[in-house]
C-alpha cells in the first residue's frame, strides 16, 4: 500500500461530513468484521451477504466503499468513546492515547481492516479514501480534546495525516506485537516533536 498516496488522500478532504450511522448498521459491522472469511477474502457484495444475509443489501445500498467507509467510521466512535476518560495535561500524549486506543480497539479485526482499506484504494474510491482518512485523523484530535481553527487546524491535520498513515500501515503489517506499533508511533511523534521545536526556533529567529 503506497503511504505518500494514503497521506495525500487523508490531507485532501480536510472536513468531511459525519457519516450516517444505526445501532442495527453497527451491530452488522461488528458481526462482519468479526467474521473470519472478511479477513481472508476480498470483499465483495456477495461476501457480505454471505455474511450478514440480505439486511446488508439495505443498509449499504451503495457496496463495499460504503461497508469499508462505515468500518472505520466505527472504529473512529470506538477511539472518542475509549478516549473519554483519559486525561494528560499534554496535548501530544492525548494524540498518542487517542491512536493507541484506535488499534488496540480495532485489533480483533485488523485482516479484516486491511481488506477494507484495499476496497478504498481503488482508484474510482479516491474521494471515499480521502474523507474516511480525514474523519479518523479529525477525531484523533476530537480526542485529543484539540481546540485549534484556521491556519493552525490545517497544519496540525496535515501533520498528523503522516503519523497516522504510516502508524495505521506498520499495525496493518506488524499489529501482532503492540509494542512494535507503539514503539513506531513513539518514534514517529518524536519526529514532529523536532520538526516542530525547529520550525518554531527559525520562525523566531526570523521574526
Amino acid at each position: 500500500m503506497n503511504l505518500s498516496l494514503l497521506v495525500a488522500a487523508a490531507t485532501s478532504a480536510m472536513a468531511p461530513p459525519a457519516l450516517q450511522h444505526s445501532p442495527q448498521g453497527d451491530d452488522l459491522l461488528r458481526r462482519f468484521l468479526a467474521d473470519p472469511r472478511a479477513g481472508s477474502t476480498s470483499w465483495t457484495p456477495a461476501l457480505l451477504r454471505s455474511c450478514l444475509g440480505a439486511d446488508a443489501d439495505i443498509l449499504f445500498p451503495d457496496g463495499m466503499a460504503q461497508v469499508a467507509e462505515s468500518c472505520f467510521d466505527l472504529m473512529d466512535r470506538d477511539m472518542l468513546a475509549a478516549s473519554d476518560k483519559f486525561r494528560s495535561r499534554k496535548i501530544s500524549r492525548r494524540v498518542r492515547a487517542a491512536i493507541l486506543f484506535r488499534l488496540e480497539g480495532a485489533a480483533p479485526y485488523r485482516a479484516a481492516i486491511r481488506q477494507a482499506l484495499a476496497v478504498l484504494m481503488v482508484p474510482g474510491h479516491t474521494r471515499i479514501l480521502a474523507r474516511t482518512l480525514a474523519r479518523s485523523v479529525n477525531a484523533i484530535w476530537d480526542a485529543a480534546a484539540d481546540t485549534s481553527t484556521g491556519f493552525t487546524f490545517v497544519t496540525k491535520r496535515a501533520t498528523l495525516s503522516g503519523v497516522y498513515v504510516s502508524t495505521l500501515l506498520f499495525w496493518i503489517a506488524r499489529g501482532g506485537n503492540p509494542a512494535a506499533v507503539e514503539e513506531f508511533l513513539d518514534r514517529r511523534l518524536a519526529d514532529v516533536g523536532r520538526i516542530t521545536r525547529l520550525r518554531n526556533r527559525l520562525t523566531g529567529r526570523i521574526a
